[in-house]
């Protein structure tokens, strides 16, 4: 399943890079995991200034609802999942879980909503959809640079 996954986004970067005159997007990745969760995110910074974000996980429980996920930094500039120390964040399109626990979300991010990736170490984070809507951490991955 993972390598389907990767090859889709690929796909879509190699996609990207015809339609920004050849020009290289950047590509991040994170392993998502949690108790009994695990998953990936990947995030594509094009030349424009557009993000694409891609997050899936699976070991939800069954069609549990609407799970919040973000991108976390700090003006530290040093994030990261064991520390939780990420004050500020990306917003993501609400992951949510289908019949069999899985869940996967795409996010636009817009230039003018971010006009540069945070500088630093910065985190994908998805969280518990109770008892409040946006719950603690269940998953959590540190964000690292794959390359053009």
């Amino acid at each position: 399943m993972k390598r389907k996954w990767l090859i889709g986004i690929l796909a879509v970067v190699g996609l990207a890079v015809l339609a920004q005159g050849g020009q290289k997007p950047q590509a991040r990745f994170a392993s998502l995991g949690g108790e009994g969760l695990k998953g990936s995110a990947v995030l594509v910074t094009l030349p424009s200034g557009e993000h694409w974000a891609f997050v899936q996980l699976e070991g939800l429980k069954p069609g549990s609802g609407s799970y919040a996920n973000h991108i976390h930094f700090n003006d530290a500039g040093d994030a990261n999942c064991k520390a939780q120390n990420g004050n500020k964040i990306v917003p993501l399109t609400n992951l949510v879980a289908d019949a069999n626990g899985k869940a996967v979300a795409y996010t636009l991010i817009t230039a003018d909503k971010v006009a540069a990736y945070p500088k630093g170490t910065t985190y994908f984070n998805v969280h518990a959809n109770s008892p409040q809507a946006v719950g603690p951490s269940i998953a959590c991955g540190d964000v690292s640079a794959v390359g053009d």
